[in-house]
């Protein structure tokens, strides 16, 4: 068996399932490709990436997903020309995190596929919702990748086709403590509005992760670390609490690890605020933005009670399962 495996490239959060997610696939063949679509990502992956490609990639502006500019710069014919750029009749299965060119070459090449990823998980009827609707959010959320075998992925298991997070194994043996910081991680702000608002609670020390610092930086009360996987796991692990957007990643790790949990949802992404209806049911406190009539909000927050969240990913039973079955179908044709 020849697997392909799609990655999408789009921030960190899916290539950091890859560790989890290979050596699954890993029980039924060594043949394994990657392609990784999307470049804007800061980690990198212990495992040999095949194919890289621009896929499709959604333009951000002031902190908000910029739906006309990242239109104008789709270009489809570069699309359709990196599916037929990839050997799809030398692969028997497919499984994409939410990665366009290995899911639309698997349905034009009709190889049996899995969607594995947490946007997956919005396929489920009994996921909440935001009760503000947007329609073109829910249409690109729910039509991005091709109807197909799909595993979701969400912070509880809302129906059979969803499993728990999957948390790395840096997270899952981590020391847990609780220092005198917070961590955040708001990559859509800039440096100087976070540590100029931050510095209005003296009384509290703050690790801000960003792409745009090169080494530590030190003001008064806040240290700014550049972007690094190992640093920010041990500083989320022995912080009072995590200040970051509704991904999904960072939050699950931050319930997993027993924390108080502050989220700024990106405006305009719709998951994001999907993301915020499911964290509010389990009490995280979520708010539009960072702006200085929240401080007293936030001050409040800082000596809230922490929520812990831990549930045993069935990742790797109910991958197996749905592969199994997808080629002993795939033979009996």
């Amino acid at each position: 068996m020849k697997i392909l495996y799609g990655v999408q490239g789009t921030g960190n959060g899916h290539l950091s399932k890859v560790s989890s997610i290979y050596p699954i696939l890993n029980e039924f063949t060594d043949n394994i490709d990657i392609l990784i679509s999307g470049d804007n990502y800061a980690i990198s992956i212990n495992y040999p990436i095949k194919y890289q490609k621009k896929g499709i990639t959604f333009k951000v502006k002031k902190g908000k997903i910029d739906y006309f500019n990242s239109f104008i710069n789709f270009n489809l014919f570069r699309f359709f020309k990196e599916i037929n750029s990839i050997p799809f009749n030398e692969y028997d299965l497919i499984i994409t995190d939410f990665e366009p060119i290995s899911a639309w070459g698997a349905k034009k090449h009709n190889i049996p596929s899995v969607h594995v990823s947490h946007q997956a998980s919005f396929l489920d009827e009994n996921v909440p919702l935001p009760k503000k609707k947007d329609f073109l959010g829910n249409l690109i959320l729910k039509n991005f990748i091709p109807k197909m075998e799909y595993l979701g992925i969400h912070f509880k298991q809302y129906g059979p086709n969803i499993c728990a997070p999957i948390i790395k194994k840096s997270i899952q043996n981590a020391k847990i403590t609780y220092g005198d910081h917070f961590t955040l991680y708001l990559p859509w702000y800039e440096n100087k509005f976070l540590v100029d608002f931050f510095q209005n609670f003296k009384n509290e020390k703050f690790h801000i992760f960003t792409s745009k610092v090169k080494k530590e930086e030190v003001f008064e009360n806040i240290t700014l670390f550049p972007v690094s996987e190992k640093k920010f796991s041990k500083s989320m692990s022995s912080s009072k609490g995590v200040i970051c957007n509704a991904g999904f990643v960072t939050p699950s790790e931050a319930l997993y690890l027993g924390k108080r949990l502050l989220v700024i949802p990106l405006n305009g992404q719709y998951e994001q605020h999907c993301n915020v209806a499911a964290l509010e049911k389990i009490g995280v406190l979520s708010l539009n933005n960072l702006n200085y009539k929240n401080l007293k909000i936030i001050d409040d927050w800082f000596y809230s009670d922490p929520i812990q969240l831990r549930k045993k990913s069935k990742i790797r039973k109910l991958l197996k399962q749905k592969i199994i079955t997808l080629v002993l179908i795939n033979n009996a044709l």
